[in-house]
């Protein structure tokens, strides 16, 4: 359903401490949706590289070459960091590495991602609102990346999904509001909630069946939160689709990486954002705008290819978003 931003999600990925050194993979799971089209799944491949670089010589490595963009609240209080990120002189600082350790690293990622990409496989054969954890035993590249590694414990669950934003409304609408319609022809088409798994899982039976039946993985149904984890909707209108993403901020502001090339502070009604364009390879580019709205913890960002909207109309309905009641 959702035509997916290639770097909106690096946000949720890189915090803002550093990366760790080891066992980055809950921070990559949670820069992952569970439907990418496939010019995600590219740059999803990259991400991944990026987080095993950080995790076998360092931090360093992943925050190399960025600037930042600082977003303020009506109290002048930080709300929302937002750090550029080189992929070119991240590509450099691989190609530099020994050959031993760029193997590693790139026979890790492809068993991270295969594991990733397993868990998007169960989730798709689950109902709306379910989740499961889904036990991964250590592998022996694992260890040799950390000796002191713990089994991968992937958290899942299956978003709730809307066709009108009345009845996304009655889910969501506690803890934010969209208009049913925005821009100058463009109206709700599909929505998602999603919902974070709870922590509730019986880690020591999953590994006690796992070395009993030596399966690959095991898979342990377990309840939701009541946590909205992130929303996303799609506005269609007669040039294309727009999309919005919602988070609730907790009581830190929040900071992340963009793999976005240019970065502008821009101004929504007297609310502060980011303005931000990418331009992949193959394809229209993409633009964004991302905030918090003022007085609230609600985070927003709304994106759509240049040729859907320019500059000017993703303003405005930036602010018709923030008007919303």
């Amino acid at each position: 359903m959702m035509d997916k931003n290639p770097f909106k999600h690096m946000r949720d990925m890189l915090v803002a401490k550093p990366v760790p050194k080891v066992d980055v993979k809950h921070k990559v799971m949670a820069a992952i949706r569970a439907k990418e089209n496939k010019e995600e799944k590219v740059v999803k491949k990259k991400i991944g590289l990026l987080v095993t670089v950080g995790m076998l010589v360092g931090a360093s490595s992943v925050w190399a070459g960025m600037e930042m963009i600082q977003l303020k609240n009506e109290k002048g209080e930080v709300v929302l960091k937002l750090k550029q990120m080189s992929m070119q002189e991240q590509q450099q600082k691989m190609q530099q590495l020994p050959p031993d350790i760029k193997d590693q690293i790139k026979n890790r990622n492809a068993e991270i991602f295969k594991q990733l990409d397993t868990g998007e496989q169960i989730v798709n054969g689950l109902k709306p609102g379910e989740a499961v954890a889904i036990y991964w035993p250590l592998t022996k590249l694992q260890l040799e990346s950390n000796p002191n590694s713990t089994p991968f414990v992937d958290v899942r669950s299956k978003p709730f999904t809307y066709t009108t934003w009345k009845d996304m409304e009655q889910k969501v609408g506690h803890l934010f509001k969209v208009p049913a319609e925005m821009g100058t022809d463009f109206k709700f088409v599909a929505g998602e909630a999603i919902y974070l798994p709870s922590d509730k899982y019986d880690e020591k039976a999953m590994k006690e069946e796992q070395e009993r039946t030596k399966k690959e993985y095991v898979v342990q149904p377990i309840p939701l939160s009541d946590k909205l984890r992130n929303a996303e909707i799609e506005y269609k209108g007669q040039k294309g689709s727009a999309f919005v993403e919602v988070s609730i901020l907790d009581d830190k502001n929040k900071s992340g990486g963009t793999l976005a090339e240019n970065l502008e502070k821009v101004m929504i009604g007297d609310n502060e954002a980011v303005y931000s364009t990418f331009a992949p390879k193959n394809g229209d580019t993409v633009h964004s705008l991302d905030w918090v709205k003022n007085g609230t913890k609600v985070n927003y960002s709304l994106r759509a290819k240049m040729s859907v909207s320019t500059k000017e109309e993703l303003l405005k309905m930036a602010e018709q978003i923030n008007q919303a009641k």
